[in-house]
């Protein structure tokens, strides 16, 4: 059963609305509608600001990502689509969307984000990527790896508030085509395109792991033709099977959405576009591949070495967001097999 707190958007003000946690959503929103005006009337138009007066009647309350005044601003800004913010809340079919993509269909305290995906999803059905930064002393939450969260755990009767610098906004691009598009992985993208991996992705979702151009460079492989040179099996097309240079490209894709924290503690092998499995070992490290190669060393402060026999995803490139998946980077290149030296 729905409860509401308040049977219309232009209730009064009354004198329980002095304290924050004595307010629904919505209540706090028109109590501080110069601040928000803009998203509260994105709200207002979106058909939204009914349902963030009331209780959750399908869960535990709401959460609410709200944009500043100034986000709005600059969201408009950057699109073509809007001159202005009058013709912004014109497209209702647009808000409609926008106003359910920020809210999240529990009440979730900062404390319970993960440095991933927030296994609750939004009431459009989305997931959100939430990861924490550092800068100077200040420790920094992001959502969607773009809008950092400004003010938190704003305690409302039926949920929390976040307030976020900017708009968030769902990812239309696949998995495959982020990667077409990013010039700092140019090698992995031109050997996953040569090897005609585009044809065979009938998964619906799918993570890719990828090297960074600087991390091919390591080992003398400036482009796709040093790659090819270095692991291509001779005599046979690329986009072969079982051809080493197709198998080593369909290595770095994974079955299924994982985003660093969906992947299972423990010791656990994924299937691979490769028909070989990927280990992945979740502990205080993430460790990928453990024990199929040497990495290097780490040193201690004391002078100690550790060999380092696994891979690890490099965490501020990590959790990229896509239509079909995850896209993590990592620290090494990755094969079944030892990668081949010179």
């Amino acid at each position: 059963m729905t409860v509401f707190i308040s049977s219309c958007e232009s209730e009064p003000y009354g004198s329980n609305w002095d304290e924050e946690d004595s307010l629904s959503i919505s209540q706090y929103l028109e109590k501080n509608r110069d601040e928000y005006s803009k998203f509260y009337k994105i709200l207002h138009e979106g058909k939204m600001l009914n349902t963030l007066y009331a209780y959750n009647p399908y869960g535990d309350d709401y959460t609410l990502f709200l944009p500043t005044n100034e986000a709005i601003d600059q969201f408009i800004q950057q699109n073509q689509l809007y001159g202005n913010f009058e013709e912004l809340i014109t497209d209702t079919g647009f808000i409609n969307i926008l106003t359910r993509y920020h809210t999240v269909n529990r009440k979730l305290h900062t404390d319970e984000f993960p440095d991933g995906a927030l296994i609750d999803t939004t009431l459009t059905g989305d997931r959100l990527v939430t990861g924490f930064y550092s800068d100077g002393n200040n420790q920094l939450i992001k959502v969607n790896n773009s809008a950092s969260i400004v003010k938190s755990n704003l305690k409302m009767t039926n949920g929390f508030i976040h307030v976020i610098s900017g708009v968030l906004q769902k990812t239309e691009v696949s998995g495959y085509d982020w990667l077409q598009q990013q010039e700092g992985y140019s090698i992995l993208a031109e050997a996953v395109r040569l090897s005609g991996i585009q044809s065979r992705l009938w998964w619906t979702k799918y993570t890719i792991l990828a090297e960074h151009d600087s991390i091919y460079r390591r080992y003398g492989i400036h482009n796709v033709e040093d790659l090819k040179a270095r692991i291509a099996t001779p005599g046979m097309s690329l986009s072969n099977r079982n051809n080493a240079f197709h198998l080593f490209a369909a290595y770095h894709f994974v079955g299924g959405e994982y985003y660093l924290n969906d992947f299972n503690w423990g010791n656990k092998k994924y299937t691979t576009l490769a028909g070989r499995s990927l280990a992945i070992d979740i502990g205080v490290e993430i460790k990928i591949n453990q024990g199929i190669d040497n990495y290097g060393y780490r040193v201690s402060n004391t002078g100690d070495s550790t060999l380092i026999d696994y891979i690890s995803p490099v965490w501020e490139n990590s959790n990229i967001m896509t239509t079909t998946g995850a896209i993590h980077s990592i620290s090494d290149l990755m094969f079944y097999e030892p990668f081949p030296r010179k």
